[in-house]
């Protein structure tokens, strides 16, 4: 009885999360590779970390640096993580992107050389822990007609780790969800990814985005587990239980403040991406008291 919950479990987290980054026909779709970055914030930290990093953001708008990304905030997982998301065509396009960025920033100086080292001296007060993955679009493993990226507000984000030589069995179960989102006619899109590195290479992440928490109303994974025969969920039970060792989802927001975009994307949704950061804000110099002078002496009589 508990494996069976436990597969079903998995199979309908899989199910509400199996296109990152899918736009809309006039928009370039999911990219091919990814730099995702996941940062562990020290505890009590958050808010002093997203001004922190909200002032990066603004010099790269400055320099106009290339390193595009998505900034990602927890909603509900862990409350002291944060996710980057910066997208490009090949790995020697994103390692292009780094090296430019490197150099714009390199070269600052004046006052914006005096926020860059002091931004660098707090972030190890702000970070528990950093970890950075480079991914592949997993085209095959994804679902659902594209989205207007910019309007939306959420990332849905799921993380499966397989076991070793079990990837058959688990791209078997997602074809047979397919099938049945097909059927169940799911308000889907997903976007998945393989890390190649920065984590076990047998790790998957599915991208989802939303544009409110209400898609969680749709009840898409029942419905999902429901256009299914007993005997198509018996076996797709059997195949999350033989190709899954680790599943969880989390949700994040976008955070404009942090993100910085391209003007492309900005010009989707300009409210939302063109809002100013909030910066923390310095403090004034505090007067000195005067001293109290002595009264003048009494007059002689």
């Amino acid at each position: 009885m508990k494996k069976s919950l436990l597969f079903f479990l998995a199979f309908t987290l899989i199910s509400a999360f199996s296109q990152v980054f899918a736009q809309t026909p006039a928009m370039p779709g999911p990219p091919k590779v990814a730099l995702i970055v996941r940062e562990d914030i020290k505890p009590g930290m958050m808010g002093t970390h997203n001004r922190h990093s909200a002032e990066f953001a603004n010099i790269f708008g400055k320099l106009q640096t290339p390193n595009h990304r998505i900034a990602l905030v927890p909603v509900a997982g862990s409350e002291n993580e944060v996710i980057y998301l910066t997208g490009a065509a090949t790995f020697a396009e994103l390692e292009g992107m780094q090296k430019a960025t490197d150099e714009k920033m390199s070269g600052a100086g004046g006052s914006m050389k005096a926020d860059l080292d002091r931004l660098d001296k707090e972030a190890p007060l702000l970070h528990a822990g950093m970890r950075d993955m480079l991914a592949v679009l997993r085209p095959e493993y994804g679902y659902g007609a594209a989205v207007n990226l910019p309007t939306m507000r959420y990332f849905a984000v799921t993380t499966v780790r397989l076991r070793p030589g079990q990837e058959d069995q688990y791209a078997e179960l997602l074809k047979m969800q397919n099938a049945a989102r097909d059927k169940a006619k799911a308000e889907l899109h997903v976007a998945a990814f393989q890390v190649i590195a920065g984590t076990p290479n047998t790790t998957l992440m599915f991208f989802r985005p939303m544009k409110s928490l209400a898609e969680y109303d749709l009840r898409i994974g029942p419905r999902v587990r429901e256009a299914m025969s007993e005997d198509q969920r018996k076996k797709a039970d059997k195949l999350a239980g033989e190709s899954i060792v680790f599943t969880e989802t989390s949700v994040y927001a976008m955070n404009p403040q942090m993100s910085y975009v391209s003007k492309e994307m900005a010009a989707g949704d300009p409210g939302f991406w063109n809002r100013k950061p909030e910066m923390i804000a310095k403090p004034k110099p505090k007067m000195r008291p005067r001293k109290p002078t002595a009264p003048p002496p009494p007059p002689a009589n």
